[in-house]
């Protein structure tokens, strides 16, 4: 939850089909660092944003939680990082880490008035999202 995660798709169309809970959409992925394969149980939201990009295209999808009076709401960032045709090399993934930490140690300074130094929570989370073997491109 508020979390960015990067995926890379893995096919052009998800596994579609039906159970008690309705129409579902499977989508095979490779996590950010590359090394991993999951399968995406794709909310609609989700999917119809996904059906529209190709095996190859990466991604950064973040779950976001808001509150609505006694209720939480649940929504779905989806930002396209690259297109199968065009590779990502370090520096970019790097340079968008840093960009989207500073986005949200922005969105968290607005959130709290204020009242905390946006350069620092910045590079606090891109130090967190650059540590090797946990490598998080943010988004």
């Amino acid at each position: 939850m508020n979390q960015p995660t990067q995926i890379e798709l893995l096919f052009d169309n998800p596994v579609t089909g039906t159970n008690q809970y309705g129409e579902y959409y499977l989508y095979a992925v490779r996590n950010g660092d590359g090394s991993t394969e999951y399968s995406l149980f794709a909310p609609p939201e989700v999917h119809q944003v996904l059906k529209e990009h190709r095996k190859g295209d990466v991604l950064t999808i973040t779950k976001l939680a808001e509150k609505d009076g006694s209720k939480v709401i649940t929504k779905f960032d989806i930002k396209k990082v690259s297109s199968n045709d065009t590779p990502i090399i370090d520096s970019d993934r790097y340079f968008s880490a840093m960009l989207n930490s500073y986005e949200d140690a922005m969105r968290i300074q607005e959130k709290l008035n204020g009242l905390v130094d946006v350069n620092r929570i910045a590079i606090t989370l891109f130090i967190a999202r650059s540590r090797v073997g946990n490598f998080n491109y943010g988004g």
